[in-house]
């Protein structure tokens, strides 16, 4: 198979592939073109640069490239932090919606007006769009509801929305009552949000006491270290003097501030798998 025709096959599908997991919300064209073409004109632009010995044109091709790299992306990571922020759209309210949804159900409203339902009451923006995608599926695309519904989970970048919506369907085609088992479902991502809420909040605790002992007490540690040793002559770190006030400028100006950064990567770490 000729390289040029796989490569543009498989990039063109990898855009497909972004433009549904955005839920639609990115220009498919202006992405599928920049994914596709600008790494064919990157490499030219760089040989180019090395061989051209005219200072002007050698600067100005290098120049072309390094933008046309910093675009490529800047376009492609944009689209990714849009689908992960689309994610977790749905990775948090789902359990909302299920609350919502479960009445319905127990009132043996169809699929149909079920989606219709949440559609016009859901709060979060991104998931009653999804709704009205599933309806726009539905009524202008002739698909049926169930059908709609697979699109859908194939739309959304959300494992746990997927797992909700295929029990939906499942229950749907063998149990005469969803509302059961749904409820079911939802008792146990209540349950293992709970848990997941415990185990976060024991972490952060821990990581408050580190944070306390390593970044606030740490330097005034160490500057006592070095007052109650100075009697015994200077203390040496290759050839930097260790006196009691290079140990407190160190600690101050260049450890505490190293470890406080880490310790809030590590709490803002925390924090979002929450």
């Amino acid at each position: 198979m000729n390289p040029i025709k796989a490569y543009l096959s498989w990039v063109s599908n990898y855009a497909d592939s972004l433009y549904r997991l955005s839920g639609y919300s990115v220009n498919a064209e202006f992405l599928k073109f920049v994914i596709t073409y600008v790494p064919l004109l990157i490499p030219p632009l760089i040989v180019s640069a090395l061989i051209i010995n005219l200072m002007p044109f050698k600067y100005l091709i290098a120049v072309v490239a390094l933008v046309l790299i910093i675009d490529y992306v800047a376009v492609l990571l944009r689209v990714i932090m849009k689908i992960r922020i689309r994610a977790g759209h749905f990775d948090r309210g789902i359990i909302t919606t299920l609350l919502t949804a479960i009445p319905l159900m127990a009132s043996n409203a169809t699929l149909t007006e079920l989606i219709s339902t949440l559609a016009m009451i859901e709060k979060d923006s991104e998931i009653a769009r999804e709704f009205r995608l599933i309806l726009k599926d539905v009524n202008d695309g002739g698909l049926d509801i169930i059908a709609a519904l697979r699109r859908s989970i194939e739309r959304v970048p959300s494992q746990l929305y997927t797992n909700v919506m295929g029990l939906l369907i499942e229950s749907y085609r063998v149990s005469s009552n969803i509302a059961d088992v749904m409820f079911l479902k939802l008792d146990y991502l209540i349950r293992n949000k709970h848990n997941r809420l415990r185990s976060i909040t024991q972490t952060l605790s821990f990581l408050l006491e580190v944070y306390l002992v390593l970044v606030l007490l740490m330097p005034i540690l160490l500057t006592l270290i070095a007052i109650t040793l100075s009697p015994l002559g200077p203390i040496y770190i290759g050839s930097i003097t260790m006196d009691p006030l290079t140990v407190l400028i160190l600690t101050l100006m260049v450890y505490a501030p190293i470890m406080g950064y880490v310790t809030y990567l590590l709490i803002d770490s925390t924090l979002s798998n929450a």
